[in-house]
């Protein structure tokens, strides 16, 4: 692997929220830390295999013919600027058949950066009108021009093209061609570039990693009249992309009080209600509603953790995924401490599952079960994890997605 001469995190940029979450731990020298090796699940319902072998699994999403569609991060690639800050075109959707684990490609050469553990690509998935959506994070004016970035590197030529494809796709809103095969995608707008430049217009007092302009489209729902609302966890907003491709920002979800546990709110995924209310989750341990007018805050702390998945049933219960049960000021997870909760309409929490490794995504299946993507900041091959990029015991398995069966 070669160096790349700066960018990614250099040119004094902050890098977006979701960002800092998957690399900042093997930034930080995470791998220093005592960490468990194994841990024992609490008691709850059985976790049913659907498939292994994954590669950062993030969101899940159910497709008309009732095969899953999942969001795999990646592994990010060899153009490096040091541990834990590399770029590739690893990152795909694919599909897979429940009963038998089969999996099928359906859009691959997808922007994958950070490394192979805790790295950063893809976030939602959405189906609209019989389609597949997906959202790639970042956004291009954080990450700067190719020729720049490549300069030194032994093969230039090589070296642009992946930069370029990186740069292009950063942030945007991507259509598959095909639920079938592995046909490509289009693009209907490009989310990162928009709330970036939203957000140094939009200056966020107090934050520091606001300015001049923060971006990472993650969570992704879809919305009225073939549209979809994207929350993006770096400029904090809650935005609506039209069947046209038309971005409007509906909300700014407000910082937690004191910048308390982190300096944003660092909205990650919403659950569209049967009421047609969304309710959006935050890594900052919290719950609101948004109706279509207000932002209300729902709830705190508690039960919440880092919420980085959320989903709704026809019964008005909300399902959560907690990456881990608190954020650690550095961001840093805590293997074996993520979560399952469930919200009801009255408001009471309660844990489904406990003791799970990372989860990164949920959804409801067809049948009524819960599917969840655990060892989600893992890669599907193991040898590619070193004690420079990932903490021990971090990941005592590749990417899998499990089914919630029991009580």
């Amino acid at each position: 692997m070669y160096q790349i001469t700066k960018h990614l995190r250099a040119s004094g940029k902050p890098r977006s929220r979701r960002a800092r979450a998957f690399v900042a731990a093997v930034i930080a020298g995470l791998s220093t830390l005592v960490l468990p090796v194994t841990a024992v699940a609490a008691q709850g319902p059985r976790l049913v295999p659907v498939a292994r072998g994954l590669d950062n699994p993030h969101a899940l999403a159910f497709l008309p013919d009732g095969r899953l569609a999942v969001a795999e991060s990646g592994h990010a690639g060899n153009l490096c600027l040091g541990p834990g800050q590399c770029a590739g075109l690893s990152a795909q959707v694919i599909a897979i058949t429940p009963r038998n684990g089969h999996k099928t490609a359906l859009a691959t050469g997808l922007p994958s950066l950070g490394g192979p553990f805790e790295n950063f690509g893809l976030g939602g998935l959405a189906v609209q009108n019989g389609k597949l959506y997906s959202i790639v994070q970042n956004n291009p004016q954080a990450l700067g021009n190719p020729a720049d970035l490549c300069k030194g590197a032994p093969e230039v030529n090589s070296c642009v093209a992946t930069m370029t494809a990186v740069v292009n796709d950063a942030g945007t809103l991507n259509g598959l061609k095909s639920l079938t095969s592995n046909r490509g995608w289009e693009t209907l707008a490009g989310v990162g570039r928009f709330d970036f430049n939203y957000a140094a217009a939009h200056p966020d007092p107090g934050n520091p990693e606001y300015a001049p302009g923060d971006a990472d489209p993650f969570g992704l729902t879809a919305g009225p009249s073939g549209g979809f609302y994207v929350i993006d966890a770096a400029s904090n907003t809650l935005d609506f992309v039209s069947r046209r491709g038309d971005i409007s920002v509906l909300a700014f979800i407000p910082d937690p009080p004191g910048h308390k546990p982190i300096y944003d709110a660092a909205p990650t995924c919403a659950a569209r209600m049967p009421n047609g209310n969304l309710v959006i989750g935050t890594e900052s341990n919290s719950l609101w509603r948004w109706n279509g007018r207000k932002l209300t805050r729902l709830l705190s702390g508690g039960k919440l953790g880092q919420i980085v998945g959320c989903v709704a049933d026809r019964n008005g219960n909300i399902y959560l995924a907690n990456l881990a049960s608190k954020v650690i000021p550095g961001l840093i997870e805590k293997p074996f401490d993520g979560s399952i909760v469930k919200v009801t309409p009255s408001l009471k929490t309660s844990y489904l599952a406990r003791g799970l490794n990372l989860p990164t995504g949920l959804t409801l299946g067809p049948d009524g079960h819960l599917y969840v993507a655990i060892n989600g900041l893992c890669p599907s091959d193991l040898s590619l994890l070193t004690g420079q990029n990932s903490p021990p015991g971090a990941c005592p398995a590749s990417g899998k997605v499990v089914r919630l069966e029991g009580p």
